[in-house]
């Protein structure tokens, strides 16, 4: 989503020319990811909360992970398409390309609206906000849940795609919008660490009613090699904490 250069975390060398399998055998795989903070960012200690998991997860079998950040769909489009890239991160599921099995969970948000308090919306379910004709900021080639895409795709729940969350959050403050999805803790992020929000944080509040807690996975290829890699990634990723450690992290570093 966001247009910048592709950037490695952590510095890890890439050697071209490579296929998935080559790269698995040889003990090092290249996923790809975008700049998602808190969960991923190269900016961010260890990549980010998810990513770490990730890593942690590939190494506990013996295996460096590269971690490549490219804008959201080129992230899907390469681990579709490359043969150095094995899997993709982190999905709210594995079906935004045919051809992706996911991973055990590799981490968890809860999906929601962040509404003005100057403008507040009332609503109970999904239809009523296509019912009072709510205009909802949502991220372009973001899946939030199937309900709320399905009614947005019919033109039942008005939207207006921006190109990330920040951009509707400033949209919010500015009542071009009347609410926007955005996960929990992308939103906490923000209002704690973005300048631009300052002035407006103590009104941009977290919908006490969720659309969904959502689940995050890794993507990998559905083929021989990417599904024996996604079960040995599982193998790692059992010793870890999931849900756990994406709290200790956050607490740690905002």
């Amino acid at each position: 989503m966001y247009m910048r250069l592709p950037i490695l975390v952590p510095l890890i060398l890439l050697v071209s020319g490579f296929s998935a399998s080559q790269a698995a055998a040889n003990d090092g795989v290249t996923v790809s990811t975008l700049e998602w903070p808190p969960y991923t960012s190269p900016e961010l200690p260890l990549g980010g909360a998810v990513t770490d998991i990730v890593v942690r997860a590939f190494e506990n079998i013996g295996v460096e992970a590269n971690v490549l950040t490219l804008p959201w769909q080129r992230a899907i489009s390469t681990a579709s398409e490359s043969d150095d890239v094995v899997a993709y991160f982190p999905g709210y599921h594995c079906r935004h390309m045919e051809g992706f099995v996911a991973s055990e969970p590799i981490g968890f948000g809860p999906l929601g609206l962040v509404e003005n308090t100057d403008a507040p919306i009332t609503w109970s379910t999904v239809d009523d906000l296509g019912e009072q004709e709510f205009l909802i900021g949502t991220v372009l080639g973001y899946a939030n849940t199937d309900e709320f895409d399905q009614k947005a795709g019919t033109g039942w729940i008005n939207v207006a795609p921006a190109s990330d969350d920040l951009t509707n959050l400033r949209r919010l403050l500015r009542q071009r919008i009347d609410a926007a999805v955005i996960d929990r803790l992308v939103l906490a992020y923000l209002l704690a660490t973005e300048p631009s929000l300052a002035d407006g944080r103590e009104r941009l509040v977290f919908d006490e009613r969720p659309l969904s807690e959502n689940t995050l996975f890794l993507c990998f290829n559905d083929d021989e090699a990417g599904r024996a890699l996604r079960d040995r990634f599982n193998e790692g990723l059992a010793g870890i904490e999931v849900e756990q450690s994406i709290d200790a992290y956050f607490s740690e570093q905002f």
